[in-house]
């Protein structure tokens, strides 16, 4: 019979309303065919039409909503240099070993039911990775969630990028909304409100894991914590990879911070960026050098180096030693890391202007930092803001990594810098162009007070530290610091702020501060052996000075200035820089500073080989000494004709000269002198073949050198000088006293005089017959010679070592 063929009327039934009867067809669609046909999915019971005649119904159910339960992007064709990285997002997404506990964690009772006991450790249930903008984060996330899928770790994977940095980041409603759909949630069935879409985005992920099934969510470039804490699973059957511009600490995550990379891998980067447009691109294995220059110029950032890779590839005429070349010289760097689709001041401005506006304040402030990194207390100085408020500010920015934080100091990224500096210049500008709106020339102005409030504290806080490096000034020092060692600790980690703080200030025209630091830091600088450091700063402090006309802050420039070139070994220059000097002081009419110039002029025309008019010169300065009646002075001139006349053979007299100079040391209470002018007398004594008397003289030094409090790399030479010349030591005794030595050479930071030590140690064993202990220091003494550029010095070591093996 035909089934759509009408039969004979029934007597009527009860009847329903249209509504009822649409009631009867759940999620009814669009009949299938002719009037009398009707799709429908379920069980629907009886079904009448309007005149009740029978039919015959055929039920279709619907095709089951899409899923995407592979919907990672593509992983990047190469990781350079992530090797450990990759690991530790690896083994917080590895699936736990079968333990006891593992049941519990996973049934869904959670850690609760799992025993406490000290070596179970729970399923990380979300891995965040975090860093910098164009660090890589993505492209971490995205390796390590392919490598975990085809691992079988994973039957399926989620993606979402939430865009937290963009003017409309997706809100957590809207992720929950599209992750629900990539799960085959029906869209007509998802609820408005974000707690609902939630608890049923947690319903799919459960029923999902009861048909055995794990799935990866990756939630990419986050914002906050708010952001990401409704996509999270209800249990550890699941798992999340964020990525994230900040660190995101109220997660409970494992959390992974990104750094830039090695210079290595950097140029790694580079070559495959270029071989994989054009395989036959040789121009990264032709740079040399070149190559890791640009990658230098690029900051190691993964983001600059795939710029500066497609803009080579862009211009494939062009050398890698050119497009550095033009980064190095470029007024901007961030200008030029502009590709057309990528450009890393872009990608920075989207982390700036999420920022509070107290916090991108002090954000540009800190580009305003003459060093590399700033301490906590200088910058409530260049913020005019109490500690506490600092910290908070501080700690969001590192959050947001836009600060690097090493030993509570505080750093930018090279190109973070760039990027902060253009926004103190592009405001400074502004306030010169008369901007309104944004109060530019205020904040132009509070610019400028800021850095002169930092260059005031580093140049009265540094004075505060150098006065405990004198041996007369220990017990009455400011209060700032607590002893020596506290300001030498100081000065240490501010160094380069202090050397930086003068080039600052010459810049911005604060000429006291370019003319006072470089003073201030000379005895510290000449105390470790940072010479270069004292040329550069005493350099600007000459220029600054003729500037100005200030004759005698220049003639005091010029002698510091030929001293340390004098201490560098840079005797022809030194001369020049005393001889200026000398004239200087003699137009003001400075006759005891002009025989302190000519002092240090005998002592470099000695160093460049001239040791007669060395001792012409240092006769004329004894003469203005002893006009002047400067004990002091006559005493350091004194120990310098002692060294002229040993050069010249004549040994009578640097024996006489040595010994004055050591008497009126003593006499001054300068024990560190005093023990150098011994040391002085011992060589001439041990010259004219009395050797007895040189070791007397040498026990008298170390004696005076045990009592002084003043520069360890002094305390250091004396004891080094007077273990050379006591022969009738043993080889124990000697090594007593260059184990001290080389004590004092680590306090000082001295790392030539360092290695001179291991040297004599080493030499010393081999007397001792202890061929090992020698072998062991020789070897390190070789190494350091080699780190410091003494070639000559390594290689006699190396030779030395070589017959000790034989």
């Amino acid at each position: 019979m035909n089934p759509w063929r009408r039969k004979p009327a029934a007597a009527p039934g009860p009847q329903s309303s249209p509504a009822d009867r649409h009631s009867l067809v759940p999620n009814a669609g669009v009949a299938a065919s002719g009037l009398r046909s009707i799709a429908a999915s379920g069980s629907i019971g009886a079904v009448t039409t309007g005149d009740y005649s029978p039919l015959t119904v055929s039920v279709y159910p619907p095709a089951p909503a899409p899923t995407a339960l592979a919907s990672l992007p593509a992983a990047p064709s190469k990781l350079s240099g992530r090797d450990t990285e990759v690991e530790q997002v690896l083994s917080a997404l590895r699936p736990p070993a079968m333990s006891p506990h593992r049941d519990a964690y996973y049934s869904g009772a959670g850690p609760i039911a799992a025993p406490a006991a000290d070596d179970v450790v729970a399923p990380v249930l979300v891995t965040s990775v975090a860093g910098l903008a164009g660090v890589g984060k993505t492209a971490l996330a995205l390796a390590c969630g392919h490598a975990a899928t085809e691992a079988g770790w994973f039957s399926g994977s989620l993606f979402i990028d939430l865009r937290g940095y963009d003017e409309s980041p997706v809100q957590p409603g809207q992720a929950l909304e599209a992750l629900l759909r990539a799960l085959g949630v029906d869209p007509a069935g998802v609820p408005a409100p974000a707690e609902e879409r939630a608890a049923l985005y947690r319903s799919a992920l459960e029923d999902r894991a009861d048909q055995g099934q794990r799935l990866l969510i990756v939630a990419d470039n986050a914002a906050s914590a708010d952001q990401v804490r409704l996509l999270l699973p209800g249990s550890h059957r699941h798992q999340v990879l964020i990525t994230s511009r900040h660190t995101l600490p109220t997660l409970n995550a494992r959390l992974v911070d990104l750094a830039v990379l090695s210079p290595k891998a950097a140029v790694a980067l580079l070559r495959h960026a270029l071989q994989q447009a054009n395989p036959t691109d040789q121009r990264v294995l032709e740079a040399g050098d070149g190559v890791e220059e640009l990658a230098g110029l690029c900051g190691y950032l993964p983001l600059a180096l795939h710029i500066s890779a497609a803009l080579l590839i862009l211009e494939p005429d062009q050398t890698v030693a050119e497009l550095a070349a033009e980064l190095a010289t470029a007024r901007s760097r961030l200008s030029l890391l502009d590709d057309g689709e990528r450009a890393v001041r872009a990608s920075f401005d989207l982390s700036y202007r999420r920022l509070p506006l107290d916090h991108a304040e002090l954000f540009r402030l800190l580009a305003l930092n003459p060093g590399p990194d700033i301490g906590l207390e200088a910058v409530a100085v260049l913020a005019a803001r109490p500690l506490p408020a600092i910290r908070t500010m501080l700690r969001a920015l590192v959050q947001a990594h836009l600060l690097d934080c090493v030993n509570r100091r505080w750093s930018m990224h090279d190109l973070v810098r760039d990027y902060a500096t253009e926004l103190v210049h592009d405001t400074q500008q502004a306030a010169g162009n008369g901007a309104r709106g944004e109060d530019a020339p205020g904040v132009a102005g509070t610019h400028a007070q800021a850095r002169n409030r930092l260059l005031e504290h580093y140049t009265t806080t540094a004075l505060a530290a150098s006065a405990h490096l004198t041996t007369r000034a220990h017990s009455s020092a400011p209060g700032k610091f607590a002893d020596q060692d506290e300001a030498l600790a100081w000065l240490d980690s501010e160094r380069v702020n202090l050397t930086a703080s003068v080039a600052a200030a010459a810049t911005i025209r604060q000429q006291n501060v370019a003319l006072q630091l470089p003073v201030i830091l000379y005895d510290y600088l000449i105390w470790h052996g940072y010479f270069d450091d004292l040329i550069a700063v005493t350099t600007i402090a000459c220029g600054i000075a003729h500037q100005a006309g200030a004759l005698a802050a220049e003639a005091g420039a010029w002698n510091n200035l030929g001293i340390a070139l004098t201490e560098a070994s840079r005797y022809e220059e030194a001369v020049l820089a005393h001889r200026r000097a000398a004239d200087l002081f003699a137009s003001i009419d400075n006759h005891n500073e002009r025989g302190k110039t000519l002092n240090g002029l005998g002592s470099a025309l000695r160093g460049s080989g001239k040791p007669a008019d060395a001792l012409q010169i240092h006769q004329e300065a004894l003469a203005v000494q002893r006009a002047s009646g400067d004990l002091q002075e006559q005493a350091a001139v004194l120990n310098n004709l002692s060294l002229d006349h040993q050069e010249l053979g004549n040994v009578a007299e640097a024996c006489t000269a040595a010994e004055e100079a050591a008497s009126l040391f003593q006499q001054l209470g300068d024990t560190t002198n005093e023990a150098k002018a011994l040391c002085t007398a011992a060589f001439a004594l041990q010259a004219s073949g009395h050797s007895k008397e040189a070791q007397a003289v040498c026990e008298r030094a170390i004696e005076a050198a045990s009592r002084t409090l003043g520069n360890p790399r002094d305390e250091a030479a004396i004891l080094m000088t007077c273990t050379e010349l006591l022969t009738d030591f043993t080889p124990q005794q000697q090594i007593t006293y260059l184990l001290q030595a080389q004590a004092a050479c680590e306090r000082a930071n001295a790392h030539d005089l360092y290695a001179h030590a291991l040297c004599a140690i080493g030499r010393a064993w081999i007397t001792a017959g202890d061929r090992s202990q020698a072998a062991t220091h020789l070897t390190r003494a070789a190494s350091m010679f080699e780190d410091l550029g003494l070639i000559s010095e390594a290689t006699d070591v190396r030779d030395l070592l070589a017959l000790l093996q034989s």
